[in-house]
Formats: C-alpha cells, sequence, structure tokens
C-alpha cells in the first residue's frame, strides 16, 4: 500500500490561498444575488454621507440666499437640485439630511431591536412565567398609542434626537421580541435540539450552539428592516412637525417645508430630492436584509446552490 505524502504549505501562502477562497466565495455570492449588492451599495453610500455628509455638502446647508432669482430656483450647475423658498441648496440639505437617519436609524435598532430580540429569546425559550411576564408586558405596550406615546415622551424629555429614538425603540423593542419569540419555539421544538438534549446537552449549550446561531440571521433581517421603519418613522415625525428642531436639516422637514409649494406652484424639485432619499434608502436596507437572510440562514443555503 502506498504511503501518502502531506506537503505542508507556509503560513503565508496558506493564508495567501484562505483569502483568495474567501473572495471567490464573496464574488459567487454577489453574481447570485445582485440585488442585494444593489441595496448594499444603497447602504454604503447612505453611509458615507451620514458620516462625512456636512462636510463634502457644495453649500452652507444652513445659510438662505434671499432675493427673488434664489427663491425656488430651479435646478442649475450651481445648484443640481435648485433652491428651496429661503434660497438654501436641496442638494446640500438632502446630503446633510443622511446625518439625522443615519443616527436616529442605528440608535433606534440598537437599543430596541438588539435588546427586543434577546428578549424574545429568552422568552421563548424557557417559557412559563419569564413568558407570560414579558409578553403581556409588551402587548400592554404595543397598545398604547403610538403618537401618544411620542407626545409623553416630549413633554418629560423635550423634542430631539434623543426623544424620537426612544419613541422608536420602545416599539421596535416589542415587535423584535414577538419575531424572536416565535422563532424560538420553532427551533426549540426542532429533532436536532431534542437529539442534543437527549444526548445530555445542557440548556445554557443549546442555547448558545443550536438556538442562537439559527436566529441570528432573523435579528438581521428584523434589524435592517427595522433601521428603514426608523427612517421613516423620523420622516414622518419631523413632516408633522414634530420631530427634530426647527431648521435642523431632515428629510422629513424639508418635505413639511416645500410641499404646499410643489403641490400649488408646480415645484416638484423642492420635493424630489428628499423624497427619492428616504425612497432609495429604505429599499436599500430592505434588500440587504433579504439578502443577508438568504446567505446566512442556515435553513436556506442549499436553495442558493
Amino acid at each position: 500500500m502506498a504511503a501518502t505524502t502531506t506537503i505542508a504549505l507556509p503560513d503565508e501562502q496558506s493564508w495567501a490561498m484562505q483569502e483568495r477562497s474567501r473572495l471567490r466565495g464573496l464574488a459567487t455570492t454577489a453574481r447570485r444575488n445582485p440585488l442585494g449588492v444593489f441595496g448594499a451599495i444603497i447602504v454604503a453610500v447612505f453611509i458615507f454621507l451620514g458620516t462625512f455628509g456636512p462636510y463634502i455638502a457644495p453649500h452652507d446647508p444652513q445659510q438662505a440666499e434671499i432675493g427673488a432669482d434664489e427663491q425656488f430656483a430651479g435646478p442649475s450647475w450651481e445648484h443640481p437640485f435648485g433652491q428651496d423658498k429661503q434660497g438654501k441648496d436641496i442638494l446640500s440639505r438632502t446630503i446633510a439630511g443622511a446625518r439625522i437617519s443615519m443616527v436616529i436609524g442605528f440608535a433606534a435598532v440598537a437599543l430596541g431591536v438588539m435588546g427586543g430580540s434577546m428578549m424574545g429569546v429568552i422568552s421563548g425559550y424557557y417559557g412559563g412565567v419569564v413568558d407570560s411576564f414579558i409578553q403581556r408586558t409588551g402587548e400592554a405596550g404595543a397598545a398604547f398609542p403610538g403618537l401618544f406615546l411620542y407626545l409623553m415622551l416630549i413633554a418629560a424629555m423635550g423634542r430631539g434626537q434623543w426623544t424620537i429614538i426612544t419613541g422608536i425603540a420602545i416599539f421596535a423593542f416589542i415587535g423584535g421580541s414577538r419575531v424572536l419569540r416565535a422563532l424560538t419555539i420553532v427551533v426549540k421544538t426542532s429533532t436536532f435540539v431534542e437529539a442534543s438534549r437527549s444526548m445530555g446537552a445542557s440548556e445554557k449549550r443549546i442555547l448558545m450552539t443550536h438556538i442562537l446561531p439559527n436566529v441570528a440571521p432573523i435579528i438581521i433581517v428584523v434589524a435592517s428592516g427595522a433601521i428603514g421603519g426608523a427612517i421613516l418613522a423620523e420622516a414622518a415625525l419631523s413632516f408633522l412637525g414634530i420631530g427634530v428642531e426647527p431648521g435642523t436639516p431632515s428629510w422629513g422637514a424639508d418635505l413639511n417645508a416645500n410641499y404646499r409649494q410643489a403641490a400649488t406652484l408646480g415645484y416638484w424639485h423642492l420635493i424630489a430630492a428628499s423624497g427619492a432619499a428616504i425612497s432609495l434608502v429604505v429599499l436599500g436596507f430592505n434588500l440587504l436584509g433579504d439578502t443577508l437572510r438568504d446567505v446566512l440562514d442556515p435553513r436556506l443555503r442549499g436553495s442558493l446552490n
């Protein structure tokens, strides 16, 4: 019987081969999910503008140019998206408005969805009194009108970003808890979990090795959708005039300030940029979340082959 010879590769060569394998796998995933790539590009641009927007805006988003030629001016080389009724550059305000949406969206998800998801996993896995307490509390919170809760928060905390974040996070917490509770119950009663328990695995080990890896992709999907929902909620509150402070660059606030002129005078450019920004960002997060679910969920990996 011939002896088998094993050739040991140097560490650098082995690392290079692993890196090329990862890149090939990433390229294959990108080819199979073009919509996910499109969503990732939108999200990346949104994060870039939210981080550096105020520094790369071509004009000061707060600077007004009151004059007959500046008010409601249409698109031009100097102002590609035109100017609003105060002569402010719409492109600069749209770029700067990405920061408010990014901060509120990510903060609300970090506080609400992530915390609610963990509570949902605990509720669904342990059941009993713990499950009843968490779910009944969540039902009581969900039954309370969201707008009334937000107005109460304004009375207690004043208007501002943290008030919006707190209000959105509360309802994101409740929604995330419900979704993850239902999924945890399904995974907990699966055959492979019962087999692991019959072999003597502890509850902690089952939770860490079976439950969390199977529900983590859904947490990502819920979080991505919640960011889009948080951006919509912030825009809606600002559109109603109870969101960010007046004058702050915000997509919803700009829609509120300009929609009357756009509707009555036909100045479509006043709302086109803000409306398109909201729609694109929400679409991007939804597409990215769906693709991440397809790629990361163990139950769906076989369908991608």
